[in-house]
């Protein structure tokens, strides 16, 4: 990866890594923050974590509709289950209510 990649790797996941326990952030909404054009270099950034990284909350971050994106289904399950065990509830259709649980 070049310098200028890697810097934006590392500045997403600084603020992954402050939002709150208990809460959640769009991919959107971290890509505003860095700034960079696109969602998806959030997501891109995020999956090419390493479990030793796990001081970096990924699983608190979730698409703009308040929903799991990942297309794994063993990492959908882990993402929900310690989304769950920080006391967030999904609906009936599977989405985290962002007006009550967003950062």
């Amino acid at each position: 990866m070049s310098p200028e990649v890697l810097n934006t790797f590392e500045r997403i996941f600084a603020i992954v890594s402050e939002i709150p326990y208990g809460h959640v952030a769009s991919y959107g909404d971290i890509a505003d923050m860095v700034p960079i054009p696109s969602a998806r270099i959030v997501g891109f950034a995020l999956a090419s974590l390493k479990e030793c990284q796990v001081n970096i909350p990924w699983h608190r971050v979730v698409n703009h509709e308040g929903k799991i994106s990942l297309r794994r289904p063993d990492r959908m399950l882990l993402q929900k289950e310690l989304l769950l065990s920080e006391g967030i509830q999904f609906n009936k259709k599977g989405r985290i209510d962002l007006r009550v649980y967003g950062w």
